[in-house]
């Protein structure tokens, strides 16, 4: 289901609840709880955004304001509606909202949660701040069974409702993640922080080297796995004729995939330091192991999606199979593949497991990267900094360096939006 569907149905069901010739009673009361239900959802879901504690009184008002509604609603419909049957859910829900009331605000402050290390003021504030969210929900949801004699269309805008607060729901822990980072992280951002290297472990100077050197590893997983791992998905899309070795292939790619990165890490380590020492490229091999399957899926997909009458028409015009395959599979394969291949590089680029034992290192690597000497990424920097945390002040800069490891993967993101609408073809 498309969002401009969702808008669309929700446009409707406010023009249907603003029509002057349906101002009634009735539907001016199940438009208040449902505007009162939504804010209930909204100070829930605020509140553990900007972790604003609701205070007791409040919280009594509140679910004081929303029990009222529901049971008016409960009472019209029972004297009013044919289906009293179907009333017996939502008089059994104001039952629930009318115990709420009383005893939710009256949890105790504290409760014996040492042995869990659990903080009880952030329980009650967890629990009151989801119990808010799922009574709005819920509210919205009774609303508009009210509203439409719990016929069919109630169920249909309940769940384009239910829909669009599922989206809201879903962005909240990226909506976290990047507040949190960018309010303790930006004011860190300075000059010196960004120009020069680490000193007095951590807590001064910046993190120049851990720039340059989280950029080359990007920059030398791309080189290797953009072209090994379009290759690899043209080969298994376009070449492979099938059968048990194609099979064992993907089966391969996919167990490939599922392998945590701590395992790829201890594999390179065994294999590649007797090799080459500790150094830049064992980094640039590990991950370029990790990001690989990634990319040969995505890619492979990407190129699938293309309808074979186009390659049929490509054949019958002359061309041969590699002419068919650079000029009209690839070209509206691309943004799938950009895509995909951005995907796995900013994995790539936030690793810290695989480069623990490879060579990464919290001070000392050159500015020029150099493949056969030890280097200095962001992940690991940001690792070494939180194990200093209490022991010397390097919050701050632990809280910048999670900033600039988000903006870079962030970056790349944007990056490959802006070039899978560039050459983005539809058919």
């Amino acid at each position: 289901m498309e969002w401009s569907t969702i808008k669309n149905q929700l446009v409707r069901f406010v023009e249907t609840i603003t029509d002057k010739e349906k101002f009634t009673p009735k539907n001016v009361l199940a438009s208040i709880t449902i505007i009162y239900s939504l804010l209930l959802f909204l100070i829930g879901f605020g509140s553990t955004i900007f972790n604003l504690y609701i205070g007791d009184g409040l919280l009594q008002i509140l679910l004081f304001i929303i029990t009222a509604l529901i049971l008016i609603q409960s009472i019209y419909a029972f004297i009013k509606s044919h289906v009293r049957l179907k009333l017996l859910s939502m008089i059994l829900f104001s039952i629930i909202l009318i115990l709420s009331t009383y005893y939710l605000p009256a949890l105790p402050p504290s409760y014996d949660l040492r042995s869990f290390d659990i903080s009880a003021a952030f329980l009650k504030f967890l629990i009151v701040s989801v119990f808010l969210m799922v009574i709005g929900i819920l509210s919205v949801n009774y609303s508009f069974k009210f509203l439409y004699d719990f016929g069919r269309k109630s169920k249909q805008y309940s769940a384009y409702f239910i829909l669009f607060l599922s989206v809201l729901i879903v962005l909240y822990p990226l909506f976290i993640i990047v507040s949190t980072i960018l309010i303790n992280g930006a004011p860190g951002i300075t000059w010196e922080f960004l120009t020069e290297d680490v000193s007095r472990h951590g807590a001064e100077g910046g993190i120049v080297k851990n720039i340059i050197g989280t950029i080359s590893l990007i920059i030398g997983v791309g080189a290797l796995t953009l072209p090994l791992g379009i290759g690899a998905a043209v080969y298994l899309t376009e070449y492979a004729k099938g059968g048990i070795i194609v099979r064992i292939i993907r089966i391969t790619v996919d167990i490939l995939q599922g392998i945590p990165s701590i395992v790829f890490g201890l594999f390179a380590y065994a294999l590649l330091v007797s090799l080459f020492g500790f150094c830049l490229l064992n980094g640039i091999l590990v991950l370029t192991f990790l990001t690989l399957p990634i990319i040969i899926r995505t890619s492979e997909e990407a190129i699938l999606s293309v309808p074979k009458s186009i390659r049929e028409g490509s054949y019958a015009l002359g061309a041969s199979k590699w002419q068919t395959i650079k000029r009209i599979v690839l070209p509206p394969a691309l943004p799938g593949i950009i895509t995909g291949g951005v995907l796995g590089l900013g994995r790539a680029a936030g690793e810290t497991a695989p480069i623990l034992f490879l060579g990464a290192v919290f001070i000392g690597a050159p500015m020029v990267p150099n493949l056969f000497a030890p280097f200095q990424a962001l992940p690991y920097h940001l690792l070494q900094l939180i194990y200093y945390i209490g022991a010397y002040e390097v919050e701050q800069n632990a809280w910048a360096t999670a900033f600039l490891l988000l903006a870079i993967v962030l970056g790349l993101n944007a990056i490959a939006i802006i070039l899978r609408e560039k050459y983005r073809v539809e058919f």
